[in-house]
């Protein structure tokens, strides 16, 4: 995403969570539920492991275009999807400086996609930012 592109799109983000603001959960939910039902129609069919990392993965950075990567990768006790590059980000970065609140539909769009698409049980389990703007790493706890 161009630096224009991404100006626009981070003011668009602020506009967009502060014309919303007393209905920002709901709104983050309704995203990563149409986002994971999209997905679930891009995938066909129930897929698992390895396939499903690699196909959201695919999804998430080619499909949505909301970061430049994404990695998901399974771990001991569940699911990460770490994440780089992302546009949202920046928009978040505005609202936090005005104190309003953020929007991430990205986390939501996990755990839906983990239900739908590989029929497993998920929880968020944290979020972890390492302080650059658009980096972080998305971790769900999986049954």
């Amino acid at each position: 995403m161009g630096e224009i592109e991404r100006d626009f799109f981070k003011k668009y983000h602020r506009a967009v969570v502060k014309a919303n603001a007393k209905e920002v959960e709901k709104i983050k939910a309704r995203m990563g539920s149409e986002w994971a039902d999209e997905f679930r129609a891009r995938a066909g069919c129930k897929l698992q492991g390895e396939e499903f990392n690699r196909a959201l993965e695919d999804y998430l950075v080619n499909e949505l275009r909301f970061c430049e990567q994404a990695r998901v990768r399974d771990e001991e006790s569940g699911l990460s999807i770490g994440v780089k590059g992302c546009h949202i980000c920046h928009g978040n970065e505005l609202l936090k400086a005005e104190g309003q609140p953020t929007l991430c539909p990205i986390v939501p769009t996990g755990l839906f996609s983990i239900s739908r698409v590989a029929g497993r049980r998920a929880s968020l389990r944290e979020v972890r930012k390492n302080g650059v703007v658009g980096e972080c790493e998305i971790c769900y706890a999986v049954e």
